[in-house]
């Protein structure tokens, strides 16, 4: 079932603002428990809360959006070339990762908490990537996509993401790893909303936003490193294909034929 386009930028907003309200009051309950933002216990008592998420998601996507405009539309396959320089240096992550992992015997309980941390971090990453990427991208663009249009929803799509990290303060994470993680996440969005329109399939960014968040919470089990040590490459990835797929992006947006509300 859909809803009118004039409605769907405040459903896309409201649908935001409760994903965030709902990870702020994990947050909370974590830190009440003396548990930190980033420990290995983090996600013990969290998961359910991210299937909650999860299904927070999927109502809004069911009751006003339809899969197809929420970002299940069609892959672009040719489109992945964007991918590249980013899945280079998550696959350099992951040699790091598997190869401080393969030190640890096949029955030891590392494996098993490797197993739960790749559980929880996939509800992170898919619930992510559709309230961000998926709902609140795809309500402000609207039937007519034009480049204002188009901009603007990029753009309030990557505040919204980056304004979801500021509740990692109420899990006990400092004030300025807070404000740094705000940038740095706006930075994610900013790559990750036209990398959204060109693909017109939300999928590949679910999957790489989970093995990201994946491999970085490996090293609270091997304690290698290494996997973070290369994270300032990130940066000017993010900053240069952002640019470059945004310029894209929204050189295209006038041609764009409009899309089904």
């Amino acid at each position: 079932m859909t809803t009118t386009a004039e409605n769907k930028p405040l459903i896309g907003i409201c649908a935001a603002l409760i994903y965030i309200a709902i990870m702020g009051m994990g947050m909370a309950y974590l830190g009440s428990q003396g548990i930190s933002y980033g420990s290995p216990e983090m996600f013990g008592p969290f998961w359910p809360i991210l299937i909650v998420l999860n299904l927070v998601n999927i109502f809004f996507v069911v009751r006003f959006f339809g899969w197809r405009n929420a970002g299940f539309g069609r892959l672009d396959a040719g489109q992945l070339v964007w991918f590249l320089p980013f899945l280079a240096l998550l696959a350099y992550k992951w040699y790091v990762s598997l190869s401080a992992m393969s030190a640890f015997p096949a029955d030891s309980p590392s494996w098993r908490a490797f197993a739960f941390f790749g559980f929880a971090t996939l509800l992170v990453g898919t619930g992510e990537e559709l309230a961000f990427r998926g709902i609140l991208l795809h309500a402000f663009l609207g039937e007519r996509q034009g480049r204002g249009r188009v901009a603007l929803a990029m753009l309030i799509s990557a505040v919204g993401f980056s304004l979801l990290h500021a509740v990692n303060v109420l899990g006990g994470e400092s004030v300025p790893n807070t404000l740094w993680q705000l940038v740095y996440t706006f930075l994610w969005g900013l790559m990750f909303a036209p990398l959204m329109l060109r693909l017109k399939n939300i999928i590949p960014l679910m999957i790489a936003h989970w093995l990201w968040d994946f491999v970085q919470f490996t090293t609270l089990i091997s304690g290698e490193m290494a996997i973070v040590a290369h994270d300032d490459l990130q940066y000017p990835i993010e900053i240069i294909m952002g640019a470059i797929l945004w310029y894209l992006v929204l050189k295209d947006a006038n041609s764009r034929k409009p899309q089904p509300a």
